[in-house]
């Protein structure tokens, strides 16, 4: 892995083999001027590694990537993890295909939510690439929960440290019911393990320490994070929700547009993403990679 630039704290990275722009104060940018079909050029390799590592999500423009390119891009941030709920690609079993037809109206992936955190080692990034979008709609959300960690008062620091929450795949709070029943209503995707989702529980710190940086992030969501480890669900909700609202608070967030050949990088470990379901009559289509397994600390 090529060793990432050094920076002072505070100072403004200087980026040469790309274009960075930043989408929003906390979060996200856009990357542009760039080949991620160039596996020789180890400076922007490692420019590229630490854009994703300063704003947590980056959106690469203009790349033509058939999957092995998109496997081996993920390869670069860590090793490829299977998802438990879709049949991955025949090729590639670790990289799933994300559709929905212009007639269906749910999609794959909204709500707020860090991916697979119900994993006993959830991946540390997803690699999700454009194949066809809309001509309208169709965005991500994604929030900083390392800058919403930041903004929360001393006393609620000191209160959730050592805090674990339970994790679990079902999905017992999504709007319109349960993992089986968002399953069923998705008919372009090849779902599996719908009514063994209850079995996917884990448990992790919902303040964790980022292993590349140091710094401390919050980590759960309401989606996944049923409880508190020794509280009652009903104890633990209301902190739940509270913490997931604040994590999504504007000043956190970005919102990134998609267009054919666009490739997404986001780390899982400091960000809350939500695809936002707003283009009913149009197709989409996405191929999505997660990599890096890694137990939250």
């Amino acid at each position: 892995m090529p060793v990432v630039p050094k920076r002072l704290p505070g100072a403004v990275t200087e980026y040469t083999t790309m274009k960075v722009s930043p989408l929003a104060g906390s979060i996200g940018a856009v990357i542009t001027g760039v080949d991620l079909k160039d596996r020789a050029n180890k400076a922007m390799w490692a420019e590229l590694r630490r854009a994703y590592l300063d704003y947590h999500v980056i959106a690469v423009r203009g790349q033509a990537l058939a999957p092995a390119d998109q496997y081996e891009i993920g390869r670069f941030f860590g090793e490829p993890c299977f998802y438990p709920f879709a049949k991955g690609m025949e090729e590639f079993p670790e990289m799933t295909r994300m559709v929905k037809e212009a007639g269906e109206r749910d999609n794959f992936g909204s709500d707020w939510h860090t991916d697979t955190s119900y994993l006993k080692e959830p991946p540390g990034t997803t690699l999700l690439y454009s194949v066809e979008t809309p001509p309208k709609g169709g965005d991500t959300l994604y929030a900083n929960t390392r800058a919403a960690y930041d903004a929360l008062s001393d006393g609620m620091k000191t209160m959730l440290n050592g805090v674990v929450g339970v994790f679990s795949g079902g999905l017992k709070h999504k709007k319109g019911g349960d993992r089986a029943a968002h399953h069923a209503r998705i008919g372009h995707m090849t779902v599996q393990n719908s009514n063994e989702a209850d079995k996917y529980e884990a448990r992790h710190p919902v303040v964790r320490t980022h292993s590349d940086t140091g710094r401390k992030a919050l980590y759960l969501s309401s989606l996944h994070t049923i409880r508190f480890d020794g509280m009652t669900e009903h104890e633990s909700r209301p902190i739940i929700e509270m913490l997931n609202d604040h994590c999504i608070e504007p000043e956190f967030t970005c919102r990134v547009s998609w267009e054919p050949g666009q490739l997404t990088v986001w780390d899982n470990r400091c960000t809350l993403h939500n695809a936002i379901n707003d283009y009913h009559g149009y197709r989409r289509e996405m191929r999505r990679l997660t990599v890096g397994p890694e137990q939250p600390r």
